[in-house]
């Protein structure tokens, strides 16, 4: 749709085949998605030494909340149908990332067999991101996709990860390979 600009005409082309990176076999390499079957909001309380923590807001108590999300693998095929457990654990504002912080946003654990899940999962949320995490946990989000490095035997770091209340179109054969 052509916009008029102070006497000269500008065309606006929208491409009508955009790139589509997932047609890119590379783009799945260290990527996981996991369909979210379960989760619950934890709330944990303990005393401890009032000497470690005096500045806290209750002297002697330590407590914490996160997420447990309950799962399976969707994709890669590879590993459809084993069970994930997902812990999302809050930080707090004084937690850096990237040159002198953390390089990572948590990591994957291949857990023995006869665990009671074959993957287990702790990945970081920001404080500020509890309220909207539980209501969209609750309401909206199905899928969780997890981009990982270093994989070995026994596990993977993660560098990023989001959720999705669908599967992309691009995904759809990758995340429902046969």
């Amino acid at each position: 749709m052509p916009q008029e600009n102070k006497g000269r005409t500008i065309f606006v082309v929208s491409n009508v085949n955009p790139h589509n990176a997932a047609s890119d076999p590379s783009f799945f390499d260290g990527r996981l998605m996991i369909d979210i079957l379960a989760w619950n909001w934890n709330l944990r309380v303990a005393t401890n030494q009032p000497v470690t923590r005096s500045k806290a807001p209750f002297p002697g108590l330590e407590y914490g909340r996160d997420f447990t999300l309950h799962g399976r693998v969707r994709a890669p095929r590879e590993l459809r149908g084993k069970g994930v457990k997902v812990t999302l654990s809050p930080f707090g504002p004084t937690v850096r990332f990237g040159r002198g912080g953390l390089q990572d946003v948590g990591e994957l654990t291949v857990l023995p067999e006869g665990a009671e899940v074959e993957i287990e999962v702790v990945l970081m949320l920001p404080e500020e991101a509890i309220a909207p995490t539980a209501t969209f946990l609750a309401s909206t989000w199905k899928h969780l996709q997890i981009k990982t490095y270093d994989e070995g035997p026994g596990g993977a770091k993660a560098s990023a990860y989001f959720f999705q209340a669908s599967i992309h179109p691009n995904l759809e054969a990758w995340a429902n390979a046969d």
